[in-house]
């Protein structure tokens, strides 16, 4: 089976890919024709859920089988220093002026990688960002080395069918519409911060927020200041229900909410309310309500467990998210 190769090059942080056309690779499935829309899936693999409710995705590194957590919101991708020290990978300093950080840490070098892969899609050349404070979970039984966002990704569009354990990959801007599993779907326009993380709104119990992923974990976070003054409850408030650790202590606070689409009814789907970010100002946003005052922090974080509710199609040429109920899949 041929690979689609991409080649990329670093500039800052970032990983922005360019240079050679994408060319259609055979898949297992062909999606069906919708209307005249003609789509061409690049590849398409199957994703591994961890017990503790993270994502992998199969990647190749200079032909080495592995895994990485996906990160679909977020920008920067990832490898560990004992991943980098086991495959002896060429590392390589940031330029003057260059600055990555992860959390406080600041991250001072990348390593050079010649053949990277996602399943059959090639990229050529990649570089990964050495992340001092990403490590394997010790209950993941998988070859874990790193994260991947989205940033090597961002060339074509992405379909992600979390409850079917598939992500594939098309060739952008070939479809209008490009919900071939469904007539019936909502779509939202997408936000980019500027470290090239996603946002969008989300209608929660009848309210837009604004809201981002975090496929790496399983659970779905909203701030309590919105939950205080949009919905008029916090941890304290009759109905919520809360965890607690040996000594008795409150350790997790989560409240049942309801989150509703074209087609799609998430009731009693169990939010984990958490305290809001330091400086972050709420704010109406025309119909949504977010955050200013800060940047990179969204009230709401759809985890796996929200996630593996939906069927999402992501346009990366115009900025869209299409989704719809897991459930609603093409007949055969």
């Amino acid at each position: 089976m041929r690979r689609t190769l991409l080649r990329s090059w670093w500039l800052t942080v970032s990983v922005l890919t360019g240079g050679e056309q994408l060319q259609t690779v055979q898949a297992d499935e062909v999606p069906p024709p919708h209307e005249s829309c003609e789509m061409h899936r690049l590849a398409s693999v199957n994703l591994k859920r961890t017990s503790t409710g993270s994502v992998l995705v199969p990647v190749s590194i200079n032909g080495v089988a592995a895994f990485m957590y996906i990160e679909i919101a977020s920008h920067l991708s990832v490898i560990t220093q004992e991943a980098v020290d086991r495959m002896k990978l060429p590392v390589k300093a940031f330029g003057p002026g260059v600055e990555a950080f992860s959390g406080s840490q600041k991250i001072l070098n990348y390593a050079s990688i010649h053949d990277f892969a996602v399943g059959q899609l090639a990229f050529r050349d990649p570089g990964l960002l050495i992340d001092p404070q990403i490590t394997r979970s010790a209950s993941d039984d998988s070859d874990v080395v790193g994260s991947l966002g989205n940033g090597l990704l961002w060339t074509m569009d992405l379909e992600l069918d979390l409850a079917a354990g598939k992500l594939s990959f098309y060739e952008p801007g070939k479809c209008t519409h490009p919900v071939y599993w469904a007539t019936e779907f909502e779509v939202v326009p997408l936000q980019r911060n500027p470290l090239g993380e996603f946002y969008f709104p989300m209608r929660l119990d009848g309210r837009k927020i604004e809201a981002t992923f975090s496929t790496g974990t399983s659970v779905s976070t909203l701030s309590t200041d919105v939950t205080k003054r949009v919905y008029g409850f916090d941890k304290d408030s009759a109905g919520i229900e809360t965890e607690k650790n040996s000594d008795g202590m409150v350790v997790a606070s989560y409240r049942a909410m309801k989150m509703s689409t074209s087609g799609l009814s998430v009731i009693d789907e169990r939010v984990s309310l958490v305290d809001p970010p330091y400086r972050c100002r709420l704010t109406r946003k025309g119909d949504v309500i977010g955050y200013t005052g800060c940047l990179y922090f969204y009230p709401l974080r759809l985890g796996n467990s929200i996630l593996g509710h939906l069927h999402i199609y992501i346009d990366t040429k115009a900025n869209r998210m299409y989704y719809t109920d897991a459930g609603n899949r093409p007949a055969h």
